[in-house]
């Protein structure tokens, strides 16, 4: 029996049950549908990425930009009729069905906009304000291990308008003795090929590429070999606290396969640390569902991912619960398989 027709059984167990309503009916309808389009052969990758970051850790949710785009901040979530009135269990598990059948590409593309507001604050005699600054970073992995990475700094915004244009509207920002600054136009890309198959990491575990190929598409399994690679990590005590972040990892850092990605969603909806939120929109204002777990037990200050369940993607990263602190999140452009070929990133 496919992991499809567990899933279906799960929302609707028996031919003779009660209706169980018109969310988990358009639930199954959802995933009939997937079902019954073709379906690739699954094959081994070779995928790999250099330098994995791990998942943003700091507070808030940021006011983002992108070129001249009017920074929007994230509503927090609600729950709202529709997707978010099934159990969160639901939507992980559905979110995990269309994972395994996400198509494939000749790349493996990552594309990450990190925004925030930098420390301060700015300006000179008596007047200051802060800056809002973001940068993109973009890694293409090759199925024969070959990766580029390309990294472009945007550009700086002032939040107090008043304030900056009081301060003489200076159009660059010195930040710090290395001669850097910040600049209301964006930076030039830089964009290399690495000489070398650099190792990813997974959590604190480096793996070589057939080992990432090697990952089991079971959740069980999945939940097994995360611990295994938590493990390596000294900092991370007890190793479960860091299941659901490194699981959460696979779903759009790693270049893992869609089989695998699914068994993270499938893993994820195990844990009773892990909660769906409900709607809300990303900082590029695109609609997803939100997903928290701690980022240690007995904090306040939570993960959250905001993903589209529609698609399985990752749309955005951040934390939530810590007070007092500058806000900053990572907004994921781009993830997955693309024929398109490694470029410079650009400012649009």
């Amino acid at each position: 029996m496919s992991d499809i027709d567990n899933l279906v059984r799960a929302i609707d167990p028996t031919p003779h049950a009660p209706d169980p309503g018109p969310g988990a009916r358009e639930l199954r309808a959802a995933i009939m549908a997937t079902e019954a389009r073709p379906r690739r052969t699954a094959r081994r990758r070779l995928p790999r990425r250099a330098g994995a970051v791990g998942l943003v850790a700091a507070a808030g949710v940021a006011a983002v930009f992108l070129g001249q785009v009017a920074p929007t901040a994230t509503p927090p979530p609600a729950a709202t009729p529709g997707v978010t009135s099934l159990s969160g269990t639901s939507i992980l598990l559905a979110a995990a069905a269309k994972a395994e059948a996400a198509p494939e590409g000749a790349y493996w593309h990552l594309k990450e906009l990190y925004a925030g507001r930098r420390p301060g604050p700015y300006g000179k005699n008596g007047v200051t304000y802060y800056l809002e600054t973001s940068s993109l970073s973009e890694t293409w992995v090759a199925k024969d291990g070959r990766t580029w990475r390309g990294h472009r700094q945007l550009a700086a915004r002032p939040l107090d308008l008043e304030a900056w244009r009081r301060d003489g509207s200076p159009s660059e920002w010195s930040i710090g003795p290395d001669g850097g600054v910040y600049s209301t136009s964006p930076g030039e890309s830089t964009f290399f090929q690495n000489k070398r198959k650099h190792r990813l990491y997974w959590s604190a575990m480096p793996m070589t590429l057939k080992e990432i190929a090697a990952l089991p598409a079971g959740p069980e399994a999945l939940k097994k070999r995360a611990l295994e690679a938590i493990r390596r990590d000294n900092g991370v005590d007890p190793v479960e606290e860091g299941l659901p972040r490194a699981l959460a990892t696979l779903l759009y850092e790693l270049p893992a396969s869609p089989q695998v990605r699914g068994a993270a969603y499938q893993a994820l909806a195990t844990l009773p640390e892990v909660q769906v939120e409900g709607r809300t929109t990303d900082p590029q204002g695109r609609s997803g569902v939100a997903v928290t777990f701690p980022v240690q037990q007995g904090q306040p200050a939570r993960t959250r991912l905001i993903i589209d369940p529609d698609t399985s993607k990752v749309l955005a990263v951040d934390s939530i619960g810590l007070p007092d602190r500058d806000g900053s999140v990572n907004v994921v452009l781009e993830s997955g398989w693309t024929d398109t070929k490694p470029s410079p990133p650009s400012a649009e």
